[in-house]
């Protein structure tokens, strides 16, 4: 007779590795719980095998049928950045795709300020562009040059990396170039590892592609050697070993050594799989909301009627793979992270930040002193006096010690300061349970949420509470349920493919025919690399759909014989269903396939799970009760609540709260006004007890400091819920990639609670006089209407009031930038406009829906005056869509905290970020005024500089700012209606940032701040003065405000960089009659900052992205032939500014473009002895002209209707940030790995007085003789002495113009006569006649000097001094 069948889940830990022993024909199961051995996670495998294996008879002699394991080795490789030196080939033109990043920001406006930049995991030295070039839909552009491409590698290889990653620009479509380059690879490196893209990710999206491949190849060796010694130890004691996949399938060995990339998140997966196997398989219990916490994080995910949801994304750290994954959400909340009081906003953080396995909680003994959850926990009375069955003692006196500190920062007691510790974790818990429930379409209610993991279950009924979704369920065994699901998990693979097609004009054949060939693959790779036979397989079926335009994909499940027999149809009613589950509406527009995929898995065979015995009494034993505890809960004390042993409870038992159900690895909370009881197979549910059972209401009934906290919290999920949303389903690309929106969730008054860039709705309601009732929804984008709060066409704003039972509650508001709104030139935004009513349509305040019913013959009149009327129709329907939900979530919290509490929260809130920020305005601002100055070059008629000046004072705790000395309004589209709130907002989202990054910005402490703008300034512009071309002010004030700030506080002190936001815009008509119009926007060079470099080729403004080159590829008429930053374009400095971005746009159809750029003639300037960035250029090469000889026209940087013809060439080059401090002072070490890093060239090294030998390694005497060189210059004195380094006069920019930009200077603004409103306004008046008269002055100096038979040279001086008064 053979011996019994076991199977072994083994689950890796940073702190332990649990393991779980399941006997396969009866269902027994022995645990184990060892130290994790982060050096070799297979030894403490091997110690837990070895342990688990000795419970068992004979254990010794047992060979296990197989092992599945879940992992965290590819985790740890890169979030302890210890991967392999990876090789990275990419197209000729696009070396910097990983330095750039898609030029994303994350965080909030001046996130950038304190924004440490990551090192890219394929550095740029070790990066090598191939010849060649592919078309979007696979054809052959430039042939692959063997030669060339092996001569550029050979430098590469001489290094050694460990592993090399190909990916090429639209190798989705076509590996044969990826191919090609890996041959000449194995010829020089044979016995390297090479992933391709083509391979790991074959879809559209360069960046996703890349980063993607990039891992996979940065983990590999590391996981490959892993594997080869787990395997080594197991051999002869297990038949099989398989990995658990990020996705909850298994691999074999052999696909998990090549794809590595997709069990990154390998850990997290086995817990969800754990929850399916002995709750949704063994209970009534289907719909579940799994939540795993642990010591420095928490995972939350969904499973839908036994199956978990799937994401086609995952995220480690800062980096996003696109790899399929269970949709687990992960937030910094464990039991190790530690709560604070920041000492400017005095609220209550807990967590991102950990206490760490050492020293971890205070209670734990091994010198940790500050609070965490899990101190919180102790104090409370939440946790036994010993942990690990009684193997480690905890030191409750730490914990209070700890806690107590909190409770000093907040005036506040020890227990409370104990319970706002744990309401706030749990708030943030709450958060990320509404993203994959309420985000996705599912109420919570209809789910149980199951808990686990070391912490979860001493949080899970305050969540079940919150959530609403019951019974609460604690599986056997919390702490090691990963490990269980490990060991029930089955085999699985998928393969995929892009396939983009309009739905309507596809075969289903062709359909079908493609799904045929990838299931083919299937079958195969799980036969051959898997060992499962085809009749032991499963195959399921997906496509990705989405509305044309967008760019979110939405995977539905396909049913092969219902798309045989009902056809295309049948795809968009299930693609349209999904849509309107997740967001709530359905459009008219084209439905697009974008990727088919073919998922194989093997059959699953029942294995028997264990029942409990029957109790034969509702009330457990005595016996069961290892101890009595004082618990507190909601400030009320519960001495001698009861501790249950969880191993003594029995099937049926059932215990009242308060009390404690304790075990081995894990303790379960039971609160007042809740019963547990015990199923058959050892769940715990959690139910609440009904009212007329005497259970007492606990509800908070008075605000306190952590409400306020719980509320703030809820406002910015509510935010991060409608950002989402945008992002994923409007059509405009600026919106959806680049994220040019921006919402805001206000009180009723209109004051913004949660936002960016302030209140839209104060300027709404100062003008809107009419009737505000449930259901209306109000429409506008004129500037005029709403003092600025929009400040060009086309920007559309929702705002939609909220109420209950007929009270208005909230306001939500959301705007977001249309790729077109009519006007005089395709994109709506004419440069040299010389009123609105050249901008498009004029929207004032209008109410477009009553009641909930729409204006729809209204919104039909208005979406017939836009160029792209189904993309208007989308983005309105989002923007509502996004409203709504944000209108959801107030009701919400009104509902929860009801109506007293819900105003006093908010007045409380607003108050909070009055005192912040009058904090920092009294301790952080000097007194004394700061002035600051800066200028738009020209405004596209050959009309500037334009100045924008502004005085910055404080005065009884005040901070003023006032405008005056900017110019008189344009004549052009320049100027920029600024609005008060929103530069309120800025100010005091920079003070915030920087003092305290993780309060909500709101408008409570706008009265803290005064601003002055004249009427009829370029700020403050008469109607119907033009805006449309008003980005460049916007822009040009983030770099004042930073100089203004700066000046008085260190922290502040940038160089410039915004300096632009430059807008390309390309249309026409294809030859095919199809119209199409591109609006996009560019990034450059960050300043350089007080914590380092300026990121090259970023964005400084909130979360927006650089839009797919290959998205563009394959919908606009064009190649983008270049994407990369400009080497030495960044300023030098102590810190440099980041470089800017070249791109060259190829154009494939006969269009016309239109360009908005400035910074061609000034600057960015350097700071505290940082020299300025390189200039903006862009120039037409017009190879339809002549093709070997083309000719090179330079660009303004503000025109319209440039007409270009296929072939022709865009040359755009952006601005670079200005550098930070002296540039002497820089690492030459760090200057001679720029140089490897082709970020700056050996002669731009001497910039920063670094001499490098021809292998550009340091010439440190030659350094220090040129650096002593540089210093005695007089040039070098005088930089030292300004705070500001311009790079010239305006005087000597205007003289250099031509010769250096090929373009004459501008014209001076007080040259050209006023016209319009401002002529009749007295201080433009007096600034024109001051301007005319020291232009006499000017001319009467010279003459005189001529006459006295002055030099030429000291004229030009003279002069010179003379105008540098005129401009200031």
């Amino acid at each position: 007779m053979g011996s019994p069948p076991y199977r072994l889940g083994v689950d890796v830990g940073g702190t332990f590795t649990d393991l779980l022993l399941l006997r396969e024909d009866t269902g027994e199961t022995w645990r184990a719980k060892v130290p994790s051995t982060p050096k070799d996670q297979s030894l403490a495998v091997t110690q837990g095998k070895d342990q688990i294996l000795s419970k068992i008879p004979h254990g010794a002699d047992v060979v296990l049928h197989v092992v599945n394991h879940g992992t965290t080795v590819a985790t740890n490789v890169i979030l302890e950045q210890k991967g392999a030196k990876v090789a990275l080939v990419v197209t000729e033109g696009y070396k910097d795709i990983l330095q750039t990043r898609r030029s994303q920001v994350p965080g909030n406006l001046a996130s950038w300020i304190i924004w440490p930049k990551p090192e890219p995991l394929a550095p740029l030295e070790l990066t090598v562009e191939a010849p060649g070039r592919l078309d979007t839909d696979g054809t052959e552009v430039r042939t692959f040059d063997q030669a060339i491409f092996e001569e550029r590698f050979r430098p590469i290889a001489k290094e050694m990396p460990d592993a090399v990653t190909i990916s090429l620009i639209n190798s989705f479509a076509n590996p044969v170039h990826e191919e090609a380059a890996k041959r000449v690879v194995a010829k020089l490196l044979p016995n390297t590892s090479v992933s391709l893209s083509s391979e790991v990710l074959p879809e559209l999206m360069e960046y996703e592609r890349t980063i993607t491949t990039v891992v996979n190849a940065y983990v590999e060796p590391s996981v490959r050697h892993y594997l080869r010694n787990l395997l080594q130890s197991l051999e002869g004691k297990a038949k099989h070993l398989r990995i658990l996949r990020s996705d909850g399938g298994l691999s074999s060995v052999s696909l998990a050594s090549r794809f590595p990339v997709t069990w990154v998140l390998s850990g997290p997966a086995g817990g969800v799989a754990g929850v399916v196997s002995v709750v949704a398989d063994q209970t009534r219990f289907r719909n579940l909301i799994t939540l795993d916490m642990g010591g420095t994080s928490t995972d939350v995910a969904l499973v839908e009627n036994g199956v978990p949801r799937i994401r086609r994304e995952s995220k480690v750290a800062d980096l996003v793979v696109k790899a399929p994954s269970v949709d687990v959400r992960t937030v910094g909340a464990g039991g190790g992270s530690i709560a604070r009081v920041p000492e400017v906003t005095k609220a209550l953080r807990v967590g991102p930040e950990s206490a760490g396995a050492m020293p971890g909680p205070a209670c734990y003994g091994n010198g940790g002193s500050t609070a965490t959850v899990t101190d919180a926990n102790a104090v409370l009375g939440y946790l036994p006096r010993s942990l690990l069955g009684g193997t480690f003692d905890l030191d409750l006196d730490a914990a209070k010690r700890a806690v107590q500190q909190v409770a000093d920062d907040l005036g506040i007691s020890l227990y409370e300061a104990a319970e706002g510790i744990l309401k706030v974790s749990n708030e943030t818990m709450y958060g990320a349970l509404r993203l994959v429930s309420v985000e996705q379409g599912y109420d919570p209610r209809d789910f149980s949420l199951v808990a686990f993991g070391g912490a979860g279950p001493l949080h899970a009924n305050s969540l079940g509470k919150l959530l609403g979704a019951f019974p609460v369920i604690i599986p056997p065994s919390p702490g090691v349920l990963c490990a269980f699901g490990d060991a029930m998990t089955l085999l699985r693979h998928e393969v995929g493919k892009t396939f983009i097609r309009v739905l309507q004009q596809t075969d289903k054949q062709d359909i079908l025919g493609a799904l045929d060939e990838l299931l083919e693959e299937a079958k195969t790779v799980m036969r051959d690399e898997q060992g499962v036979l085809e009749e032991k397989q499963l195959h399921k079926f997906q496509a990705d759909l989405r509305y044309s335009g967008q760019a979110i994909n939405i995977p539905v499940d396909v049913e092969l014989e219902n798309l045989r027999t009902t056809g295309l149809a049948y795809l968009r009613a299930l693609f349209e269903v999904e849509h309107d589950k997740l967001f709530t509406y359905r459009l008219s527009s084209d439905v697009e396939l974008v990727n088919l995929r073919v998922i194989a898995e093997e059959l699953k065979t029942d294995l028997p799970i264990r029942k409990l015995d029957h109790a034969t009494s509702v009330t457990p034993p005595e016996s069961s009760v290892s101890s009595k505890t004082r618990l507190v809960f909601e400030g009320k004390d519960f001495p001698d609540s009861l501790m249950w042993d969880r191993s003594g409870l029995k099937s049926g038992h059932t215990v009242l709260g308060p009390c404690i159900i304790s075990e081995m690895d894990s303790n379960t909370v039971i609160l007042p006004g809740y019963r547990a009881e015990v199923d058959a197979v050892g769940n715990i549910l959690i139910h609440e007890v009904r009212v007329e059972q005497g259970c007492e209401d606990l509800a908070v009934k008075e605000l306190d400091t952590v409400t306020v906290d719980i509320f703030e919290n809820a406002l910015r999920n509510a935010r991060t819920e409608m950002d989402t949303l945008m992002t994923r389903t409007t059509m405009s690309p600026a919106i959806r990639e680049q994220q040019d929106e921006f919402n805001v969730i206000a009180e009723p008054k209109g004051k913004m609670l949660a936002g960016q860039l302030a209140s839209f709705i104060g300027g709404f309601l100062d003008v809107w006089k009419d009737t505000i009732e449930p259901g209306d929804i109000f429409l506008t984008n004129d500037p005029y209407s709403v003092s600025g709060a929009v400040s060009h066409h086309n920007d559309w704003l929702i705002l939609m009031p909220t109420h209950v039972n007929g009270k208005l509650i909230a306001w939500t508001a959301n705007m977001g930038h249309m790729t077109d709104v009519g006007g005089s030139v395709p994109g709506s935004l004419p440069c040299t406009a010389s009123s609105i009513y050249e901008e498009g349509i004029q929207i004032p305040v209008t109410k477009v829906a009553s009641g909930g019913v729409w204006n729809d013959d209204l919104m039909e009149l208005i979406y017939r005056n836009v160029r792209l009327p189904d993309w208007n129709r989308g983005d309105v329907r989002a923007l509502v869509a996004a409203c709504t939900i944000a209108g959801k979530r107030m009701i919400e919290l009104y509902t929860r905290f009801g109506d007293n509490l819900y105003f006093a929260a908010i007045d409380e809130l607003l108050d909070c970020n009055r005192k912040a920020v009058s904090s920092i305005i009294n301790t952080s601002i000097a007194d004394e005024p700061a002035y600051f100055e800066d200028w738009i070059d020209d405004d596209g008629q050959g009309i500037g500089p334009w100045k924008l000046a502004c005085t910055m004072f404080k005065k009884d705790g005040r901070l003023k700012f006032d405008f005056s000395g900017t110019d008189p309004q344009s004549q052009s589209s320049i100027n920029f209606y600024l609005s008060v709130n929103m530069f309120k907002m800025f100010v005091g989202v920079y003070l915030l940032v920087v003092y305290d990054s993780s309060v909500v910005a709101n408008d409570g402490f706008h009265d803290l701040i005064d601003v002055h703008i004249p009427q009829g300034s370029l700020l403050k512009p008469i109607r119907p003065a033009a805006v449309s071309c008003r980005t460049h002010f916007l822009a040009r004030l983030m770099d004042v405000l930073s100089a203004l700030l700066g000046q008085k506080s260190p922290q502040f002190m940038t160089a410039a960089g915004f300096s632009d936001s430059p807008h390309f815009m390309f249309s026409g008509y294809r030859q095919s009659g199809e119209w199409f119009q591109l609006y996009w926007i560019g990034f450059g060079g960050i300043p350089g900052r007080p914590i380092g470099d300026g990121p090259d080729g970023h964005c400084l403004w909130p979360a927006m992205k650089a839009i797919p080159n290959e998205f563009l590829e394959l919908y606009y008429p064009l190649r983008i032939e270049v994407f990369n930053t400009v080497a030495d374009s960044g300023g030098p400095g102590l810190y440099r500014g980041g470089n800017a971005q070249r791109i060259f746009w190829r154009f494939l159809e006969e269009g016309v473009i239109s360009i908005h750029d400035d910074r061609w003639l000034s600057k960015p300037w350097g700071v505290l002895g940082g020299e300025p960035g390189a200039r903006s250029t862009k120039v037409l090469v017009k190879y339809s002209k002549d093709a070997d000889h083309p000719p090179r026209e330079v660009l303004g940087s503000k025109q319209d209707r440039i007409k270009v013809s296929n072939g022709d060439i865009l040359e755009w080059i952006t601005w670079g940030g200005g550098g930070w401090g002296d540039p002497l002072k820089r690492d030459p070490e760090v200057v001679a790995l720029e140089v490897r890093r082709r970020l700056v060239t050996a002669t731009g090294a001497r910039r920063y007085g670094v001499v490098l030998y021809e292998d550009c390694s340091v010439d440190v005497k030659g350094t220090a003789s040129l650096r002593d060189e540089i210093r005695t210059m007089p040039s070098r004195e005088k930089s030292n002495d300004e705070v500001f380094n311009r790079g010239g006069s305006w005087e000597e920019l205007r003289a250099n113009c031509l010769k250096e930009t090929g373009l004459p200077a501008p014209k001076s603004p007080w040259e050209v006569n006023l016209r319009g409103p401002t002529a009749q306004l007295l201080w433009c008046k007096e600034w024109k006649e001051k301007h005319d008269l020291q232009k006499q002055e000017n001319y009467d100096v010279a003459v005189l000097l001529i006459t006295a038979g002055t030099s030429t040279k000291d004229c030009r001086r003279a002069h010179i001094y003379s105008s540098r008064k005129a401009w200031t």
